[in-house]
């Protein structure tokens, strides 16, 4: 009887799982080369340059992402003052556009009333026009202005003038005696009185001058160094009447 046999040159179940545990066991060729490369200087140098080189890849994408955010920001900084701006010269040129509408209406409103004080300042000047005032007269308790109005209107050269009222003005103020006031009937009197006052008076401690506003009294006031120089200097003669200097003869 034959008996059967592995075949030649082949191994056992327990030889093929002992050979594969050992296969196991022991390091590969690629392993086992790479370990030794690592071992070596140059391997080394190698390991750590590819190390730096991740690193600093990882840096830079860092670095740009955080380029990218703060651009992105940056723009929409950008964008929101950009607005911004836009809003603020356009609010800008509403607010010119008001200023110079209100500088036209100021401008306009100055005219109107500038033109309507000289309207108030011509209408008191002609209610004053047959009014004058005798200054420098001392006061006394029981005066009669009327009288003593037409007493010097006499000394000028006007006898039984025609008076219509006549009456001290202003406020008592000590050691000073107060205007009177005189209304005359007819304008022709006052200017008799005016032109011929200075040189009839010219002895006595009063005198006679024109009822003025208060703006052409201001007016008068300005000009009177100047006129006065003119006079005593150039020998001009300047009379005041309309709210203005004028030479003499003019109207």
């Amino acid at each position: 009887m034959s008996q059967r046999g592995r075949p030649k040159g082949s191994l056992g179940k327990q030889k093929l799982a002992e050979a594969a545990a050992s296969e196991e066991q022991a390091p590969s060729l690629s392993s086992l080369t790479q370990e030794s490369m690592e071992d070596t200087p140059e391997g080394s140098s190698a390991v750590t340059n590819r190390q730096l080189t991740d690193t600093l890849d990882a840096s830079i994408q860092l670095i740009f992402s955080e380029l990218q955010k703060i651009r992105t920001e940056f723009k929409r900084a950008i964008e929101k003052n950009t607005k911004e701006i836009a809003g603020l010269k356009a609010a800008n040129t509403q607010l010119k556009d008001r200023c110079q509408s209100l500088e036209s209406k100021l401008g306009e409103l100055s005219k109107i009333q500038l033109d309507q004080g000289k309207s108030i300042n011509a209408q008191e000047r002609h209610s004053r026009r047959n009014n004058l005032r005798i200054v420098g007269m001392e006061e006394s308790g029981n005066e009669d202005c009327v009288k003593i109005a037409m007493d010097i209107f006499e000394n000028v050269g006007i006898r039984d003038c025609e008076i219509d009222r006549a009456h001290r003005d202003g406020r008592p103020v000590d050691d000073q005696s107060r205007h009177i006031l005189v209304k005359v009937v007819h304008f022709k009197d006052k200017i008799f009185l005016m032109e011929n006052a200075r040189s009839a008076l010219v002895q006595e401690d009063h005198y006679i001058v024109d009822d003025l506003t208060r703006v052409d009294l201001t007016e008068k006031r300005r000009w009177r160094q100047q006129v006065y120089d003119l006079h005593h200097h150039h020998g001009v003669r300047l009379h005041f009447s309309g709210g203005c200097w004028r030479l003499r003869g003019d109207t």
